[in-house]
């Protein structure tokens, strides 16, 4: 398909092969014999002067004797042609287009020029692509999707006039309805054209079509995307008074008042139009609009009365299953689900909801039964982390860790995610050497990402790695003076891995000024007052962090100062019924040791 233009010259495959065979062999006989080149080395053929693209060549009746043999300017073709194949194969998209756009300079061929084009836009040459597309539209009489590509390449280039054109092939050449036409030429602007250019070209189109409700609900859209919310009502209400029985009109004008804030509005003239209209669609955006703006219930009366007459609607169906899990019916939405998997209408979505749905009731099993039927596609990557999530649940750490680290090499574009993700599951099973390894290797990848760095502090910390906790908290506190979280955590480390006390309380103060009613904080604070042998003053700020979350690390810290205070027995009391909330925390159970 690559060398078609070529081919069809030739129409037969031995035609070509032997067509190969001569002008290899012709264009080594013009090459001129050198005595010190190397015969190892490939003598590229010698390059036919161009006449420009545009220009016509004249017809020359007496050539002269010095003019490029035929065979010479084929060879060239040839040599153009199979290189930006074979770099294209090894991925070399820029060397392909360069060749690519050669040939079709060359050939004036129309599908060498499309192929030149395609390439260049692909590899963000815009200079290469409207070179090639000016020669693909010079030949005239183009099929549809070559004159979007055109559209698509001049809005790229801020060519309006050239744009216009295409706009009117597309027009003249569609074969679906003009409205329609005309709004997916609004999508194919909103899409590639800056600001300014989508507004001329759109501005134009009204301006030529003043009565067609089609081009104002384009415009609509395009100004919707540039976020001219404004210009885009003023459109769309436009198109809802041309055309007052098409639904188009009336969902793009509550889009816009939704986008402007005015939901009661929005939802006004969905109900209105729905009413009027009785069309589905309006009724299936109107409950979607409801249920964005969490009306579940009203919602729910939509999607049912989309269903009430029996008939088969998956559309509504999956989102009535979405607003039953809204409204806690998880055993409502659990069966939608199942029905739309079993008929194959959103089957992976079905899938990934039925996985949620099972992992929240802790059935574990069916849960990675349902996530593993999700396929490649938007919920793909939440459905394996959810595997992994389950898989350390149930104890298997390391397959949990493989499934993360393949995702990773599968998607580094989310590797961060799955480093946390994989960082949390270590920390939760307390693997604190593993996760400040795993830290390490994502800061040497990632060394400005603020979150590796965040838990890595916590990991050396429990290590005892102080100065590296302190480095990584430093460099956060160096680009977000106001983290309040990293300077409670480095106020925390230095009052209770060292006795730095003074340099604690700054940090912790700011984290206080910041968070005045973070527990954290209050316990971190707490903590430090304890250390400095404040029992009295601990003991408040303790007891407000526990009283706002009765966590087992603050209970332990709570716990230690009522002690020292003589209050054994309150303390004793405290712990116990903190390890009934959290049996296996290893502060209540290290305290619990030590002052048995």
């Amino acid at each position: 398909m690559l060398l078609s233009g070529w081919l069809r010259e030739k129409n037969m495959m031995l035609k070509f092969v032997v067509m190969l065979l001569m002008v290899l062999l012709v264009a080594c006989s013009h090459v001129e014999k050198q005595k010190d080149i190397d015969q190892n080395k490939v003598v590229q053929p010698v390059k036919a002067i161009e006449e420009p693209v545009n220009k016509p060549k004249p017809v020359d009746l007496e050539p002269e004797e010095k003019s490029v043999e035929p065979s010479q300017l084929d060879a060239d073709l040839l040599f153009s042609l199979l290189s930006g194949e074979v770099a294209g194969q090894r991925g070399n998209i820029r060397m392909a287009s360069a060749f690519y756009l050669d040939a079709a300079k060359r050939s004036g061929d129309s599908e060498v020029a499309l192929r030149a084009a395609q390439i260049a836009l692909y590899n963000k040459d815009l200079v290469s692509a409207e070179s090639a597309i000016d020669i693909l539209v010079e030949e005239g009489d183009l099929q549809l999707s070559s004159h979007r590509l055109a559209l698509t390449i001049y809005l790229h280039a801020a060519e309006v006039e050239k744009s216009l054109n295409q706009v009117d092939s597309i027009l003249k050449k569609s074969d679906v309805s003009p409205r329609n036409t005309v709004l997916s030429i609004g999508d194919l602007v909103a899409r590639n054209a800056s600001k300014e250019v989508a507004t001329s070209v759109m501005n134009d189109l009204v301006a030529r079509f003043p009565e067609k409700a089609s081009v104002y609900l384009a415009r609509s859209r395009v100004m919707s995307h540039f976020a001219e919310l404004e210009q885009a009502k003023k459109d769309a209400v436009k198109a809802t008074k041309i055309d007052s029985s098409w639904p188009a009109g009336f969902a793009q004008l509550a889009l816009v008042l939704d986008g402007q804030g005015e939901i009661d509005q929005a939802l006004l003239v969905l109900k209105q139009a729905a009413e009027q209209l009785e069309v589905r669609q309006l009724v299936m955006v109107y409950g979607r609009l409801l249920a964005k703006n969490e009306r579940y219930e009203e919602a729910k009366k939509q999607f049912l009365r989309l269903l009430s007459d029996g008939s088969s609607d998956p559309e509504a169906s999956f989102a009535l299953g979405l607003v039953y899990l809204k409204l806690e019916e998880a055993a409502k939405a659990a069966k939608i689900f199942e029905k739309l998997y079993e008929e194959k209408a959103f089957p992976s979505k079905s899938a990934f909801y039925l996985g949620r749905i099972h992992y929240y009731q802790k059935q574990y099993k069916d849960a990675l039964l349902w996530f593993g039927r999700v396929d490649k596609g938007s919920h793909y990557i939440d459905s394996q982390a959810s595997i992994a999530m389950l898989e350390a649940e149930v104890g298997n750490l390391q397959s949990a860790r493989s499934i993360l680290q393949r995702l990773r090499n599968d998607y580094p574009t989310n590797s961060a995610r799955f480093f946390l993700l994989e960082a949390e599951l270590l920390m939760d099973s307390q693997q604190h050497s593993v996760l400040y390894d795993l830290l390490s290797g994502a800061i040497a990848e990632s060394p400005d990402n603020l979150s590796f760095r965040y838990l890595r502090s916590i990991a050396a910390t429990e290590l005892d790695k102080i100065k590296v906790a302190e480095k990584d908290l430093l460099f956060i506190l160096e680009r977000e003076p106001d983290n309040a979280n990293a300077l409670n955590a480095l106020g925390y480390t230095l009052a209770s891995k060292t006795f730095r006390f003074k340099e604690a309380r700054e940090y912790l103060t700011k984290a206080l000024a910041l968070k005045p009613n973070d527990s954290a904080i209050l316990d971190s604070v707490g903590w430090l007052n304890y250390r400095e042998g404040q029992y009295e003053k601990a003991l408040i700020f303790l007891q407000k962090a526990y009283s706002q979350s009765p966590d087992g690390e603050i209970a332990a810290h709570l716990g230690e100062t009522l002690w020292m205070l003589g209050r054994q027995h309150e303390a004793r009391q405290l712990w116990q019924e903190a390890l009934k909330r959290d049996k296996d925390n290893r502060h209540l159970i290290e305290v619990l040791k030590r002052l048995k």
